[in-house]
């Protein structure tokens, strides 16, 4: 008997490697056509016309509702951040100055309060008069 050469093992994981390979060659090649035609240019265009005209019609609405329902939207929350941002910039300015003017100016000494010489007169001992009136009852 003659012997045979010994083949690889079979290795369906090497075998589906291969099949994608070739199946995203292929994949690319007419992809790579069919974009590069003039066709696909102007359909991506009205696409993304389409999408730019829905989201507009979109953000109409929710704001035609947010106003009917008396409640700000987004556009208006942003506004009222940004004058918000730049008061509060003026205001840390306004404090800054603020302390600047007064570390600058001389700080007055306070009037020194006048001093307590005069003390309270001393008090004397008061007579007990209760002991007068008591002898007075028991006579």
């Amino acid at each position: 008997m003659a012997d045979k050469p010994k083949s690889a093992p079979f290795n369906p994981l090497a075998a589906w490697q291969e099949a994608i390979q070739k199946w995203e060659h292929e994949l690319n090649a007419w992809s790579g056509q069919f974009t590069s035609s003039e066709e696909f240019g102007a359909l991506i265009g009205q696409a993304t016309k389409a999408t730019v005209i829905a989201q507009k019609a979109m953000a109409e609405q929710t704001e035609a509702v947010l106003r009917s329902l008396n409640l700000p939207s987004k556009s208006q929350i942003e506004e009222v951040s940004e004058r918000l941002a730049v008061i509060e910039d003026h205001l840390a300015q306004m404090r800054l100055q603020l302390a600047r003017f007064d570390s600058s100016a001389a700080p007055t000494p306070a009037a020194p309060e006048p001093r307590r010489t005069r003390k309270p007169p001393a008090a004397a001992p008061a007579p007990a008069p209760a002991a007068g009136k008591a002898a007075k009852r028991d006579a």
